[in-house]
C-alpha cells in the first residue's frame, strides 16, 4: 500500500508516536486484518500512518471543530474496507475522535471488522475514541448513498468527533456522482485502486466528479 499525490509529492513521516497513547485492544476484540489495533510497526500500519499525516497536512489551519474525509475505493471493496478500518484506528491512536462512516448499503463490510453489527448507527468500537457508523436500517437498497450530504446525516454526531472518514465503493465510475453529491463540504478526498485492475479512464472520470463537486484530492493509494 503507498500513496501517490495528485497535487505534489506526498510526506511519508510520521506524524506522532501511537506507541506512546497506549491504544490497544484485547486479542479477538478487533478482527485481526486491523492490525493498527495489535501493533504500530508493521509496514502496512506504517503506511497507514503515513495516509493519516497526508490526510491531516492537507487540511491547513483552520478554527473547525471537526473534519471530514472520503476514502473512495474503485474496484476494490475488501481491500477498502481494511485500509479504512485501519485508517480509522489510526487516526484515533492520535488522539483524535473519530467516526468511521461505511455508506456501503447493500454491502457493508467496516463493522463486521470491529466485531459489530453491519446495519445499525453510531457505535463505540474497542479501539478508544473511534466510533463506527453502519448503514443505517437493512432496507435492501441498491443505492450505495443517500441523496442528503454526509455531513448533514451525522450533524451532531460529526460535531462532537474531531474527525469523520466515510467510505464509499464504486465500480467503474457507476454512483460517482451520488458519491460525490453525498461529501459534498468534505474537506478532502483519497481515492483508492487495485493495482493492476482498477482503469485509468475510471480514475479520471471520479477525479472530474470530484472536482467539479470542488472536493479537494488529496491522493491516490494502490492496494
Amino acid at each position: 500500500m503507498r500513496l501517490r499525490s495528485t497535487t505534489g509529492p506526498a510526506s511519508f513521516r510520521s506524524d506522532g508516536d501511537d506507541t506512546a497513547s497506549g491504544h490497544t485492544v484485547a486479542p479477538g476484540s478487533v478482527d485481526p486484518l486491523v492490525v493498527a489495533a495489535y501493533s504500530t510497526d508493521t509496514p502496512y500500519v506504517v503506511a497507514a500512518r503515513a495516509i493519516r499525516s497526508s490526510i491531516l497536512q492537507s487540511y491547513g489551519e483552520t478554527d473547525r471543530r471537526s473534519r471530514a474525509c472520503a476514502l473512495i475505493g474503485v474496484d476494490c471493496d475488501e481491500a477498502l474496507a481494511v485500509l479504512a478500518a485501519n485508517l480509522g484506528v489510526v487516526m484515533a491512536q492520535a488522539g483524535t475522535q473519530t467516526l468511521l462512516v461505511d455508506t456501503n448499503r447493500a454491502h457493508p463490510r467496516v463493522a463486521t471488522l470491529f466485531q459489530l453489527v453491519d446495519h445499525a448507527d453510531h457505535q463505540v468500537t474497542a479501539v478508544p475514541g473511534l466510533m463506527v457508523q453502519g448503514t443505517g436500517s437493512d432496507g435492501g437498497g441498491s443505492e450505495p448513498i443517500e441523496r442528503r450530504s454526509l455531513l448533514e446525516q451525522h450533524d451532531a454526531v460529526a460535531m462532537s468527533a474531531g474527525q469523520m472518514i466515510a467510505v464509499a465503493a464504486i465500480h467503474s465510475t457507476n454512483g460517482a456522482t451520488s458519491i460525490a453529491d453525498a461529501i459534498t463540504g468534505f474537506d478532502a478526498a483519497v481515492v483508492v485502486v487495485r493495482k493492476h485492475r482498477t482503469k485509468r479512464s475510471d480514475v479520471r472520470g471520479l477525479i472530474e466528479v470530484l472536482d467539479q463537486h470542488g472536493i479537494p484530492i488529496t491522493g491516490t493509494v494502490l492496494v
